[in-house]
Order: structure tokens, then C-alpha cells, then sequence
């Protein structure tokens, strides 16, 4: 991930990643809280896993307290991801289609096993996707196909299925 002045963003923990990504695959970019303790923290208790999302947030908006906008937003019932303000790579079908890496490689959450359905889910729409492109959309990879930063298509692509 990286800053509007294009510093790089490391974001360490597996599960802010994986939050950020929940969120990112969303058409609207947001997310009810309850849906996200469920594939994060399904394994904890309610209390436990609302305070470990309020963690993971906290940790996000501190990481990007210089950023001019505020990448993610919560309310007592939802967590947005600012689209308006930032590019996601899997929202741009040539970008899918040419990338040799997987949706989340490395992304392993232990016990959350409703958060491996929906990874295996998403890594199923994503190859669905990039085998039904046309011939002529696949002629040459974008120069960012395989980007680390996961930042590179504006929210107008077509969203992908949720």
C-alpha cells in the first residue's frame, strides 16, 4: 500500500490485510462490523472480537494519520473503505487477468475458517473472471499487473462479485 505522496505503507499485521481486503471486495467498499468479527474473529467471543476490530482499525487510521483523507471509516454498524481516495488492483479486469500472483498469497488466518471459505470464494471469482476475459483484452499485461501495492485501478472498473 502506499501514501498519496507514494511513501510505502506496510501494513504487518495478517489480519488488517485481510480487513482491508474484506473491505476492498466489497461493491460499495463497506462492510457490516458483525460480517467482518465473523470472518476474522468468528472463533472469539463477541466482546473479544469487536475489541480486536476496534484494534485493527485503530492500527489502520494510525498508519495513515498523514493521509489527507481518512482511508477507513466506522460507524457502530459498518467499516468503509474510502474508494473515492484510492486505486485497488482487483477491480481492474486486465490487471486480474495478466497478474501471476494469487488474491492474498500468504494470507493465512488460523482457526477463522468462514475467512478461508470467503478467500477461496473470492480466489474462484477472481480466476472465473480472468479465464472469461476476450482474447483481444489479454494482448499485452498492464505495466502494473503484478503490483505489491495493491493500488493501481480507480473505483469506476466494474466491481467484482461479492
Amino acid at each position: 500500500m502506499a501514501a498519496p505522496n507514494g511513501e510505502r505503507l506496510d501494513v504487518t499485521s495478517k489480519k488488517a490485510i485481510a480487513l482491508l481486503a474484506l473491505l476492498a471486495s466489497a461493491n460499495s467498499g463497506e462492510r457490516w462490523r458483525a460480517w467482518i468479527q465473523d470472518k476474522l474473529w468468528g472463533s472469539r467471543e463477541l466482546r473479544q472480537a469487536q475489541a480486536s476490530l476496534r484494534l485493527e482499525l485503530h492500527r489502520l487510521r494510525k498508519l495513515t494519520a498523514g493521509a489527507p483523507f481518512p482511508l477507513v471509516e466506522a460507524t457502530s454498524r459498518t467499516v468503509r473503505l474510502n474508494l473515492s481516495m484510492i486505486d485497488i488492483d482487483i477491480r481492474n479486469e486486465e490487471i486480474v487477468a495478466w497478474s501471476t500472483s494469487e488474491f492474498l498469497e500468504g494470507i493465512d488466518i488460523a482457526g477463522e475458517e468462514s475467512f478461508e471459505d470467503w478467500l477461496r470464494e473470492m480466489r474462484n471469482n477472481i480466476a472465473d473472471l480472468s479465464s472469461s476475459l476476450p482474447a483481444d483484452r489479454k494482448i499485452s499485461p498492464p505495466a502494473n499487473a503484478n503490483s505489491a501495492n495493491g493500488s493501481q485501478t480507480r473505483p469506476e472498473n466494474p466491481p467484482i462479485p461479492e
